[in-house]
């Protein structure tokens, strides 16, 4: 046991960075790490920058009583499942009533926070990655112990419970429960959490979407320095340049071919964002420049509709080639003038498993359509006349299973909400049909 008097930390950042330093080694993707609000969330920022994971906010809170509003005497996560503490309830005389007006007032804070925040709960993540929880001290812990029950139901690989300072009890307790428990000072004589800090300021919720938002344009950028750059050659040697999204975790994975529009790149937000999206639950994806476009070889002039799928095939060969992806697990997501390019060489090409199309309106393509097989999703603007009825028309045509789905409030040109709509319906696609 460390005596807290002698440590004093600067603020919650520079507590969260000494923290960080602790779970080197501890900790690998797939992996999240969710903060306390509000300085909880001070504290977890660094340790997500640090190892480039994604952050989000436990939305469990602690539960207390009018009789004694300071103490809490258990606390309820996200799904309302309570934790409490028999000794405390004993201590107040709470009766099953008053316990359950408590849980009812929380319940409601609870979602109004999961509003505000907008960051997906620890569920979003889970089964199958770490957890990292992180508060900025422990007196008891209790809403901690509800995030660590939470994580555990929802079937977390393993919880991690990091604080700069906690008491002797809750030490006790998570290190017993957690599979790690790092905490900088452990007090016999544990005081109010603010007497470990210099700097125990106020933290706002505006100062936590800020973080909240900080951490995820870090992760992004991590996650863009890491792609694997590939180069593979055309039936005409052209090199072309491609870059690999990896998930984290080893195996070999089902993975997605982008086939862009014309317009666009490899390197385009919008399908960096989906295939991000579809890294996070276990695909690869791959994304690269048609010939004569971006970093690959060849004139703009001679990328025609034709070389196009003859540049997917290419890049269906390449994944044969990579012992990191499943090449019998494939799917391709075609977007723009590429959902035609994905039509036609899903005609001809069986080691296509599934195909996301989007917006869905490959006129070009129109006469491949019997000869898919593969089941092929259409996701189109609701308010995009002439997609849908291109995607209805290729319904009627013969060919493997088709479904259409309608991304709502949006025109031909997906905002950021509607694009997290679209790339939800691709991933549950390609999770039916390459799982």
């Amino acid at each position: 046991m460390v005596n807290g008097e002698s440590v004093r930390f600067r603020d919650r950042t520079e507590a969260g960075v000494r923290l960080a330093g602790r779970l080197e080694g501890l900790i690998a993707p797939p992996c999240v790490v969710a903060g306390i609000p509000r300085g909880g969330v001070a504290v977890a920022l660094p340790i997500a920058e640090r190892f480039g994971l994604p952050l989000t906010v436990v939305y469990a809170r602690k539960l207390t009583a009018p009789v004694a509003p300071e103490l809490a005497f258990g606390a309820i996560d996200e799904d309302g499942r309570a934790t409490l503490d028999p000794e405390t309830v004993t201590a107040l005389r709470l009766s099953p009533e008053d316990i359950e007006e408590a849980t009812a007032r929380v319940r409601k804070e609870i979602e109004r926070r999961m509003v505000w925040y907008g960051a997906p709960p620890l569920a979003h993540y889970l089964p199958g990655a770490t957890v990292v929880l992180v508060d900025d001290g422990l007196a008891t812990g209790l809403t901690l112990r509800a995030a660590l029950a939470y994580a555990r139901h929802h079937g977390a690989r393993q919880v991690v419970v990091a604080t700069p300072c906690a008491s002797a009890r809750a030490s006790e307790f998570f290190r017993r429960e957690a599979d790690h428990f790092v905490s900088l000072v452990v007090d016999e004589q544990f005081q109010a959490v603010g007497k470990y800090y210099r700097d125990f300021s106020p933290v706002h919720d505006d100062e936590v979407l800020a973080m909240l938002a900080r951490a995820e344009q870090h992760r992004r950028a991590a996650e863009a320095d890491s792609a694997l750059g590939i180069s593979f050659s055309n039936e005409r040697g052209w090199r072309l340049a491609g870059d690999v999204i990896l998930p984290g975790s080893p195996g070999r994975h089902p993975v997605v071919i982008f086939a862009h529009d014309r317009s666009a790149g490899r390197k385009n937000p919008a399908n960096r964002a989906v295939a991000e999206a579809l890294r996070d639950e276990g695909f690869a994806s791959l994304l690269f420049d048609w010939s004569g476009h971006g970093d690959s070889e060849g004139s703009p002039g001679d990328c025609s509709l034709e070389q196009q799928v003859e540049d997917l095939g290419a890049a269906l060969d390449a994944l044969e080639t990579l012992d990191e992806l499943d090449a019998g697990r494939v799917g391709v997501m075609g977007t723009g003038s590429g959902a035609a390019v994905a039509l036609l060489r899903g005609a001809k090409d069986p080691r296509i498993r599934a195909l996301v199309l989007r917006p869905a309106d490959p006129k070009q393509a129109a006469d491949a359509a019997p000869h898919v097989t593969a089941p092929t999703l259409l996701v189109v603007a609701e308010q995009d006349e002439s997609a849908r009825r291109a995607s209805e028309a290729l319904l009627t045509r013969p060919g493997g299973p088709r479904w259409v789905e309608l991304v709502e409030d949006a025109g031909p040109d997906l905002d950021s909400a509607a694009l997290r709509q679209a790339a939800a319906l691709a991933l549950g696609w390609f999770t039916t049909h390459l799982r």
